[in-house]
């Protein structure tokens, strides 16, 4: 045993000695002052492995892979596997993550030592807006795509019937949901991949009755557990729950000023009522929770004061959604907003982020971030909300570069409102579905992107709805049809 550990002592001196560029730029940036609320150590032995990089205090191991691994993935996976299982976090980068990506390396990394949850679909841990972004010349591809977001559809059930609702759900019930034992496997199968946020969603999460056994196996593998909700359900003993399974956000979706308006968008009465008082038990147990709306031009004129509810009831955060037609809410198609109330509506939304006292966050809705580049030196910068980081600065559309949905019957899709088969987890791995599926390599490939966001200096901090340019077009890579912006190419 003695000589064991020698062995490996001296293998890690070697390693440290023989280090990659993108090893020395890593260790450098993990002795910065930026991360000095932890102590990380370099080529450290654990059990019978060495990892690249450690922070005991926040059982933390950070892996850098070069191309050769690609070929190793069942080792890296059952080493992964047995690190998990020793109460180890692990997040893997390839060695062009670093060397392109830095800023996206770092904010993963900072998440996990000081987590900041978001339960929006789309956005966390994504490349970050900088100039490199915009003048690198290498496609995502190169960069590799981790997945840091999923939304999982736990369940089509539902006790409401939304009019603006992408799987048309009802109270079901639905065949072929994956049963307790498959959610554990793919749960297993996820975090020996990547250690992404799941955000538990629907129809309604809170009526799968194993749901917060499933929040539990989540949380205890590493991964950050939040919940998408209508609120209605939600009650002291359900608020205890989450707490307990390791739920660190919930979102609740509101989506007029008052009972009314809300009501009658959720086509439920007394919705509203039900939902704010989800929310006041969410407060007083002290679980974090959020407000999602999707803007129409039914409550186009309401934002305002719907952004004033948020902050009054204590909400940690604001995510408007921009309707995409899809399921039911093909329905009110004629209710979607135009291109210049869009561009109007994301303006302000942009000026309101850079001063409130709560995140804000637009989804479904990437050029909101080409605004937030080209306004960038024009305004002060915006001030840091309490939680930590700025959510606001990822990525327009994710769909299938760093996010992915999981139906409740186990397919694997970009989106929620892009229904493209991208494989089943039934049948195949998630490893699998997410590295090799023919549609995410595509939208990983900006050259194969069309029309005005093909030729668009914002397409890697854009990228345009792909949802919406599929339900115009047929063509999941055709530009985003409520844009008013002209390339300057």
């Amino acid at each position: 045993m003695k000589q064991i550990k020698a062995n490996l002592n001296q293998l890690a001196k070697n390693l440290r000695i023989n280090q990659t560029d993108a090893e020395k730029i890593l260790w450098k940036l993990l002795k910065s002052k930026q991360l000095d609320n932890t102590k990380f150590r370099r080529q450290q032995p654990i059990g019978n492995y060495i990892v690249d990089f450690v922070s005991l205090d926040k059982k933390l191991v950070i892996e850098l892979d070069g191309g050769q691994h690609a070929e190793d993935e069942n080792k890296d996976q059952k080493r992964d596997r047995w690190l998990i299982s020793q109460g180890f976090k692990v997040l893997r980068f390839w060695n062009n993550d670093v060397l392109q990506n830095i800023e996206g390396v770092l904010e993963s990394i900072m998440e996990k030592i000081s987590p900041s949850p978001s339960p929006s679909p789309q956005g966390r841990g994504e490349e970050k807006l900088s100039s490199s972004t915009l003048t690198d010349t290498s496609g995502p591809q190169e960069r590799g795509n981790v997945v840091r977001m999923i939304a999982w559809e736990v369940t089509r059930s539902c006790n409401l019937n939304c009019a603006h609702c992408r799987a048309a759900a009802s109270c079901g019930p639905y065949r072929g949901e994956l049963s307790t034992d498959k959610c554990f496997k793919l749960i297993d199968e996820i975090a020996a991949l990547s250690s992404p946020v799941i955000i538990l969603t629907g129809g309604e999460p809170l009526l799968r009755p194993d749901i917060f056994e499933i929040a539990s196996y989540g949380t205890n593998k590493g991964l950050r557990m939040v919940m998408a909700t209508n609120g209605t359900l939600v009650t002291p003993t359900v608020a205890r729950k989450m707490i307990e399974s390791g739920i660190k956000r919930v979102s609740i979706s509101i989506d007029g000023k008052d009972a009314h308006s809300h009501d009658a968008f959720r086509q439920e009465k007394g919705a509203f009522e039900k939902a704010m008082a989800g929310m006041e038990i969410l407060k007083n147990a002290g679980m974090e929770f959020q407000i999602n709306t999707t803007i129409t031009t039914a409550n186009l004129d309401q934002i305002k004061d719907i952004l004033k509810l948020a902050k009054n009831i204590g909400a940690a955060a604001h995510h408007i959604f921009l309707l995409v037609p899809t399921g039911r809410g093909k329905e009110l198609a004629g209710q979607a907003i135009t291109a210049s109330d869009y561009e109007e509506t994301l303006n302000w939304f942009h000026q309101e982020s850079l001063n409130c006292e709560i995140q804000l966050k637009a989804t479904c809705a990437p050029h909101y971030f080409r605004i937030m580049h080209q306004n960038k030196g024009k305004v002060s910068e915006p001030k840091k909300k309490a939680g930590g980081r700025f959510h606001e600065s990822t990525r327009g559309c994710l769909g299938g570069i760093t996010f992915c949905f999981i139906s409740h019957v186990g397919q694997v899709q970009p989106c929620g409102y892009l229904e493209l088969d991208c494989g089943n987890v039934k049948k195949k791995s998630f490893a699998a579905i997410w590295e090799k599926s023919e549609v995410f390599r595509n939208l990983r490939d900006y050259s194969k992107y069309s029309g005005k966001c093909g030729c668009c200096e914002f397409i890697k901090v854009c990228g345009g709805c792909r949802a919406r340019a599929y339900e115009a077009t047929g063509n999941y890579l055709a530009e985003e049809p409520l844009c008013l912006y002209e390339p300057k190419k």
